[in-house]
């Protein structure tokens, strides 16, 4: 197979496409997110990269919490929505079921085959992004 060049773009496929959950001001809050890691095995932690002017990060600061939550083919729409919609401009909180564990500000989406709660533990700002890890 012939390879291009395809300059100096990062994305690396396939990426799972996530929903990112934060409480922002009291309000469970949705966002499509493709930029998920694991960066450390023991102890375990993910890192997520997210747009510094997305309005999850709010909730991220504000409570020091967020929920990873990885939709099935049938959320498809949904899943979609968060990603278009800001959470500035529409209440995004009534979309699925939430529920909170034991960290109680991470909501976290029923639907979901999997779902994990995180307690942040430190980020690193970035030219574009903040990348948090827990």
């Amino acid at each position: 197979m012939e390879k291009i060049n395809i300059g100096t773009n990062t994305f690396v496929y396939p990426n799972p496409v996530t929903l990112l959950g934060a409480n922002v001001e009291g309000s469970a809050n949705f966002m499509s997110l493709g930029w998920v890691s694991r960066v450390n095995a023991e102890p375990p932690y993910i890192g997520i990269a997210v747009n510094k002017a997305h309005h999850t990060i709010q909730g991220i600061l504000e409570n020091k919490t967020f929920s990873i939550n990885f939709p099935d083919a049938g959320m498809v729409e949904a899943t979609d929505y968060c990603g278009l919609v800001s959470g500035k401009t529409k209440d995004k909180s009534q979309i699925f079921k939430t529920f909170y564990g034991e960290l109680k500000t991470a909501p976290m989406v029923k639907e979901c085959s999997l779902s994990l709660e995180c307690k942040l533990i430190d980020r690193v700002d970035l030219p574009t992004n903040i990348f948090f890890y827990r």
